[in-house]
């Protein structure tokens, strides 16, 4: 799980770097990883 959220952020950063707002290319990454975050958070909780 943790090797594909590393993947999946990558991935995100470059998709993201040719988008044109530079917000987005910070933005995305930070989202997937804190996606997959809330992910672990949720499956510890239960």
């Amino acid at each position: 799980m943790v090797i594909l959220a590393i993947i999946c952020t990558i991935l995100g950063g470059v998709l993201g770097a040719f988008l044109e707002p530079v917000s987005f290319s910070v933005s995305i990454p930070i989202a997937i990883m804190g996606g997959f975050i809330l992910k672990a958070i949720k499956d510890k909780q239960e």
